[in-house]
């Protein structure tokens, strides 16, 4: 079985070639067949008039969509392509912004892993896994507020350190899918927090009584970042550019911006955020270190109550600071588990 990131490099391959071949005479889309096949015959990569990207998943029998199966950004539909050798009706997925080219391509490519694992009734696999992702799409014009830029700026330059160690870290960024940590191979972890205030006060909040508590026999680092804004900063879009550029497969980086709400098409704003980092601290969370933890509460948690944020303040941290080598060593072993 190929590979996501392997699907997605075919993926994106496939469609650029398709942008450069023009558009025959009467022609709606451009095709390409994938190196996937189902019971119903291959997938194809297709681009139409609009350089728009579809993935067309073979149809037989009495299949039909319903019009507006899935609409707006996401779009699934019926389509019926023929040319002189061939007839085939295919359910045509379609994304409608090129912005979100990225995220499309993630979803494809989970399609075709999807269809590779079992091809018998390809339509209802590959639906399955786009109504796995109609809520990346739904909220794509979200606008992040500059607390929120700030936290992403924060695990950047987290995830910046550990791609010039390992040009597949990018695969560790768990917090932007849910993760309980912001990096993690599940023995060692580290949590990152990032403020701009102008205040002098070292503070961070902490959401949960899990996000400070290592994993199961694993270790636990927390980053803490004090940003400034000026001109001489740098925006969330130029700190991903730069991790772009190291990471083994770039897709997957935009996939994982995309799911904390940041697009590709931000990194041309002229009026973005600029911040600098002018303090950084790294600390092992251990049972030195001030937190809330379930198993260090006296009651358990009562029901009715669904979340506990708190505050902490590093002028009562009696944990030392850990320098740049003890940082790197940590970082170097993180992912080679």
């Amino acid at each position: 079985m190929s590979g996501d990131a392997d699907l997605r490099r075919v993926l994106d391959q496939h469609w650029a070639q398709l942008d450069l071949a023009p558009l025959g005479p009467g022609a709606v889309l451009k095709t390409s067949s994938l190196p996937v096949v189902t019971e119903h015959g291959p997938v194809s990569a297709a681009t139409d008039g609009n350089a728009l990207r579809h993935l067309l998943i073979p149809l037989r029998g009495r299949r039909r969509i319903p019009t507006g199966r899935i609409g707006g950004t996401l779009r699934v539909t019926e389509r019926a392509l023929q040319d002189d050798d061939t007839y085939g009706r295919f359910a045509d997925i379609l994304c409608t912004r090129r912005d979100l080219d990225d995220v499309f391509t993630g979803l494809c490519a989970e399609v075709l892993v999807a269809l590779e694992a079992d091809g018998r009734n390809p339509y209802r696999t590959s639906l399955a896994v786009v109504n796995r992702w109609r809520q990346l799409f739904s909220g794509a014009s979200r606008t992040l507020t500059e607390a929120q830029e700030v936290g992403l700026a924060g695990e950047l330059l987290v995830l910046l350190r550990l791609l010039d160690k390992d040009s597949d870290a990018i695969r560790l960024w768990s917090g932007p899918e849910g993760g309980r940590h912001d990096f993690s191979d599940g023995v060692r972890a580290v949590e990152v927090k990032s403020t701009y205030s102008t205040s002098e006060r070292r503070t961070f909040e902490v959401h949960g009584l899990d996000q400070l508590e290592p994993p199961d026999g694993g270790r636990l680092m927390l980053a803490w970042y004090r940003f400034e804004r000026g001109p001489q900063g740098r925006t969330v879009g130029e700190l991903a550019a730069e991790a772009a550029r190291l990471c083994a497969d770039e897709s997957e980086l935009w996939l994982r911006l995309a799911h904390v709400g940041y697009r590709r098409s931000q990194a041309e704003d002229e009026g973005a955020l600029r911040v600098s980092p002018i303090e950084e601290r790294w600390y092992e969370i251990d049972d030195a270190f001030p937190r809330l933890v379930a198993p260090s509460l006296r009651e358990p948690v009562p029901d009715g109550v669904l979340d506990v944020r708190y505050t902490v303040d590093l002028a009562g941290v009696h944990s030392p600071t850990l320098d740049t080598s003890a940082v790197d060593s940590f970082l170097e072993e993180v992912g080679r588990t």
